[in-house]
């Protein structure tokens, strides 16, 4: 977590779908292995984006809810351009983050860490929300308030609770 970061002292480590606060790996990007929504479908495809000897990076998997929040609605949400692996029984659930994605073909920003509102709405240590009805109710917020351009989706974040011996990328 940076250390210039703390808007809610209890939060220990930032893990936000968005990389506004985190670091994703260099050059990540150019190596094109993630899918349409930026994030990769394979645990090798994610590690192998790491440099050799980089430290500081995890692995954390995602699942998005099929709904969008916009103007305080909801839409439904065609997921489209992903075969991911299954998941490992290791992987648990950290909490949900809340994330906007408007011009760019990724998401953009967690109000929880990037503005952070994490001051204002309970969020764990990893800062994000426990439950996925306060996800869905902090979207629906987001999305009407817009602390940042909507629209805005949930995403659930799990991590593995027995880490791999290979420093692993955040965003995959």
């Amino acid at each position: 977590m940076p250390g210039n970061w703390n808007a809610a002292p209890h939060v220990t480590a930032i893990y936000s779908v968005s990389s506004c606060i985190n670091d994703s790996p260099q050059g990540w990007l150019k190596r094109w292995l993630h899918n349409d929504w930026g994030f990769y479908n394979t645990h090798v495809d994610g590690r192998s984006v790491i440099p050799p000897n980089e430290n500081g990076f995890e692995m954390l998997a995602y699942r998005l809810l099929p709904v969008r929040f916009h103007k305080g609605h909801t839409e439904p949400l065609s997921i489209d351009g992903v075969a991911p692996e299954p998941l490992p029984p290791t992987y648990r659930t950290a909490g949900f983050d809340i994330v906007n994605k408007t011009y760019s073909a990724f998401f953009e920003c967690s109000p929880l860490s990037c503005n952070a509102l994490a001051k204002d709405i309970p969020v764990n240590a990893c800062c994000l929300v426990n439950t996925l009805d306060e996800a869905i109710a902090v979207a629906r917020k987001f999305s009407a308030e817009e602390p940042e351009p909507g629209p805005y989706f949930v995403i659930e974040v799990l991590r593995e609770s027995e880490p791999a011996s290979t420093a692993t990328s955040p965003r995959s």
